[in-house]
């Protein structure tokens, strides 16, 4: 059963903060960061509610500790220590999991997970997670996500890139190729990475990859962000 937030809030908000602090003063956390390099919409939710259920520090789109803090979410974050030359995770070394890095309005796109190579650079010792599903279905979820292209995730996608909603899903269908395809060549042989089919691939497989440094119960797995019946519809977040 997952933590509800208030919850979570309660229990984890100390060790956030002090891990803020450790980072603020330039240390940090022995544990080994774990970023999932997927996009939105392919179970970020499901996988960062499993990690948090786990007792991990997982950060997830904005985050309620970065709101506190009064920190922009964390893909905007990522991309503005990058454009200052920081570390990517500076404000953000003090998580354990990365997961769902974009940042979308009608003038902005950011897509955090596209900079894998600088987070192994700056990360030794750091897992990464394709997270996958069918593309197609991928799309759907997209094109759903908000309630459809009014104003709708679509809708800002297409104004932030200059395209007609028409013209988006298949700039989608060539963007999830190519990162795809970057993904497996730089990781090839990697030990610490590993590609996960979020509605077909079994959660002990996370566990295996990560034994040495996480420890997991696979039986606190469940899917979030929505019901069956849209997990079967193929609408997963």
């Amino acid at each position: 059963m997952s933590v509800p937030s208030a919850l979570y809030q309660a229990l984890f908000a100390p060790r956030l903060l002090a891990r803020h602090l450790k980072q603020k003063a330039g240390l940090r956390s022995g544990q080994p960061k774990l970023f999932f390099i997927g996009f939105n919409k392919t179970g970020t939710k499901t996988l960062h509610n499993f990690f948090r259920d786990n007792g991990y520090l997982s950060v997830h789109s904005s985050s309620y500790m970065a709101q506190r803090l009064g920190l922009p979410p964390i893909a905007k974050l990522i991309q503005q220590n990058h454009d200052r030359g920081l570390p990517l995770l500076t404000g953000l070394d003090h998580y354990d999991v990365y997961s769902d890095m974009i940042h979308l309005t009608e003038s902005e796109l950011i897509e955090a997970n596209g900079m894998f190579r600088e987070f192994d650079a700056q990360n030794p010792g750091a897992y990464f997670v394709f997270n996958d599903r069918p593309v197609e279905k991928w799309i759907r979820s997209r094109l759903s996500h908000e309630g459809g292209p009014r104003g709708s995730f679509v809708g800002r996608y297409a104004k932030a890139e200059g395209l007609s909603v028409d013209e988006t899903p298949e700039r989608w269908r060539d963007h999830y190729a190519r990162h795809k395809a970057e993904v497996l060549e730089y990781f090839a042989g990697n030990p610490r990475f590993m590609v996960f089919n979020i509605e077909t691939d079994d959660p002990a497989l996370l566990a295996r990859l990560l034994a040495k440094d996480f420890a997991l119960d696979p039986w606190k797995w469940s899917h979030h962000g929505s019901a069956a019946m849209r997990f079967r519809d193929g609408s997963l977040t």
